[in-house]
């Protein structure tokens, strides 16, 4: 008899086996399984505090794959249907000019486009400013900041350059180490930064918390992976979540194709030597 499986159909119940109702280590951003260790946690706090408190302009860095971007777009799901909040994600502020920003926030708050600098700023500010007014915060999240030119950085300058008596435009920039340097090269921008924080590796108590949170998700109750396995794999992963990840989804498949109850230190060992 032909075997009429589809690869999905045969993964989903290989998964089955062991007790997954769905994989556990897709790299796509489902929020659904974003964890939030202690050393994130921290920074995730800190960033409420500067949307709900009014802080004006914070800066989120940490080195690729340690969640930024994960971070922004919850922050973004928390308050989209906020009915005080009008909130925008850049996913990517590769701003090449000023007018580049000015145009791609504008955009994304809903002012019309203008033909020149000024008038695109002076919709922007009047934005801004009609909406402190009747008491809704402004949040602009730009992700992969650090991928900006250094005269976009006029656009945050201007938003900064009238407050009342707190700040009308909330900005969290999140960018790679990179986007430090390229905030204090602008002085008058870099005096604005109300708070830097940075997105460290995880501990391996917080690496183990994170994978057992996503396979209770996915529907497993009991550890997939033993202790030497692990150890063997947060070493290799450095402690960066989205390599931990990959690498669990890397000895799920490898698990799937055999008999084995669990990710074993032999199976992580194939894994990391490919």
């Amino acid at each position: 008899m032909l075997d009429t499986f589809s690869d999905d159909e045969w993964r989903l119940a290989r998964m089955e086996r062991l007790g997954l109702k769905e994989d556990p280590f897709k790299l796509s951003a489902d929020p659904r399984y974003l964890y939030l260790g202690n050393e994130h946690l921290s920074v995730y706090r800190q960033a409420l505090a500067v949307i709900s408190r009014r802080r004006g302009l914070a800066l989120i860095n940490g080195d690729m794959g340690m969640g930024k971007s994960s971070l922004a777009r919850r922050l973004y799901d928390l308050y989209a249907s906020e009915d005080g909040v009008e909130i925008c994600y850049i996913h990517t502020a590769a701003f090449k000019s000023a007018m580049d920003a000015a145009r791609q926030i504008s955009n994304a708050l809903n002012v019309p486009p203008q033909r020149s600098f000024q008038r695109q700023m002076e919709g922007l500010e009047k934005k801004v400013a009609e909406a402190y007014t009747a008491n809704r915060n402004v949040v602009v999240l730009l992700d992969d900041a650090q991928l900006m030119s250094a005269e976009a950085l006029e656009v945050i300058h201007r938003l900064y350059n009238f407050d009342y008596d707190s700040k009308v435009v909330q900005v969290l920039a999140f960018g790679q180490r990179e986007i430090i340097p390229l905030f204090e090269a602008n002085k008058a921008v870099n005096a604005r930064v109300f708070v830097r924080l940075v997105l460290p590796p995880l501990t391996l108590a917080s690496a183990l918390q994170m994978v057992i949170f996503r396979l209770r998700v996915a529907g497993r109750s009991e550890p997939l992976i033993d202790d030497d396995a692990f150890e063997l794999l947060y070493e290799r992963s450095d402690g960066v979540p989205r390599e931990i990840i990959r690498l669990c989804a890397l000895a799920t498949d490898y698990l799937l194709t055999s008999d084995e109850p669990f990710i074993n230190l032999d199976i992580v060992q194939e894994v990391i030597e490919k």
